[in-house]
């Protein structure tokens, strides 16, 4: 899947990256400004689709956050209706405290929607969807993710419950497995239980399924709880969506359209960019200016000098630029990536390139 996911974000990251250029024309026709917009919109399916991928397989790039999972619930009821129909009753039973958790907030509801799509398709006549919250002790190793135990701790309890078909006692071994769908040719991937589980296993999480045919289904979703967010927090976000200074960006990566993309974009907002098709490529860049770079973004996987050794080079001789890194490949790919360094995951969307800039410039420069 990561192989995959490579060599599809590569060529993503031009397909997005020119349509969002073409979209700036103000002087583009309807009818052709309506055809982009499906351009733009087929590739965020696309994008979607190694989402998807990386998520079964447990190796997508999360960005976490501390968030309430009663909000983010309840945030979501009108997407969800939307999806199940009106001819499904859903009912929230949420705390009214709440319930603080680390996690990615666009993949949580990724998983609340997978689950009640699944539950909308036990439904086929109707019935009741219920999305309960709960706080769950778990003070000894339990028996009951779909992993085989749960970890002591305090976690925050999501239960998605239907009042449908159930699942065949045969089929519950497999319920996660990616591709193994109950469904029809042509109605199912078989991605979408294997999706939530991989978010939530990648979320440090567990999951597990109970049913009883012709009765109903219950997914329990457990993730752990955390303390709530600080101001800091805040501050930090506001540091990001400040305009940044204009700097010096050395962009290096031996895709030609991925380097043409990211440095447009980044020209675009006024900074300084110079491009290099590979490691050595940088060094030498590098050594040329006399490390008058600000930052330097490069790709991970490129040949001939290796990212390592271009990171080793670049804190001992200019230990000043900072250094972030990408990839088409997920981060868990790379074993010498420290926790602390920053990766973006391709395709990069604009906004996202541009937040992760000013936020590395702010910490570098006066």
């Amino acid at each position: 899947a990561g192989g995959i996911a490579h060599d599809f974000n590569n060529q993503l990251q031009g397909v997005s990256g020119f349509a969002n250029f073409v979209a700036q024309d103000r002087g583009l026709g309807v009818s052709a400004r309506r055809d982009l917009e499906e351009i733009q919109k087929a590739t965020e399916r696309m994008a979607g689709l190694t989402r998807q991928l990386l998520a079964f397989s447990r190796q997508q790039v999360l960005q976490p956050e501390t968030l309430d999972l009663n909000a983010a619930v309840a945030d979501g009821q009108s997407l969800l209706q939307r999806l199940i129909g009106t001819n499904i009753e859903m009912v929230l039973e949420l705390l009214p405290q709440p319930l603080w958790v680390r996690a990615d907030r666009a993949q949580l509801l990724q998983v609340v929607m997978n689950l009640a799509i699944n539950a909308r398709d036990a439904m086929p006549d109707g019935g009741r969807l219920t999305l309960r919250t709960a706080v769950h002790e778990v003070s000894g190793h339990e028996p009951m993710s779909a992993e085989g135990t749960t970890q002591p701790g305090r976690y925050a309890q999501l239960a998605v419950i239907d009042a449908g078909v159930g699942i065949p006692p045969a089929d519950l071994p497999h319920i996660f497995e990616p591709f193994f769908t109950t469904k029809e040719i042509g109605q199912g991937t078989g991605l979408g239980l294997a999706t939530v589980y991989g978010i939530v296993s990648q979320s440090h999480g567990y999951i597990w399924v109970e049913s009883e045919p012709e009765v109903g289904t219950t997914f329990t979703v457990l993730l752990p709880e955390v303390a709530g967010p600080d101001a800091s927090s805040d501050e930090a976000r506001a540091r990001a969506s400040a305009p940044g200074p204009r700097a010096r960006i050395l962009v290096v990566d031996d895709e030609d359209i991925v380097r043409t993309i990211l440095a447009r974009t980044l020209e675009a907002e006024g900074y300084k960019v110079v491009q290099a098709r590979s490691g050595r490529e940088a060094i030498e860049c590098l050594a040329r200016e006399r490390g008058k770079f600000d930052l330097v973004l490069s790709d991970v996987v490129m040949p001939g000098l290796t990212a390592h050794e271009l990171g080793d080079r670049l804190a001992a001789e200019y230990p000043a630029v900072r250094l972030a890194w990408m990839s088409g490949y997920p981060r868990d790919s790379f074993d010498r990536l420290s926790v602390g360094q920053p990766f973006l995951q391709k395709p990069i969307p604009a906004d996202v390139l541009l937040s992760v800039v000013r936020e590395l410039l702010a910490t570098s420069m006066p």
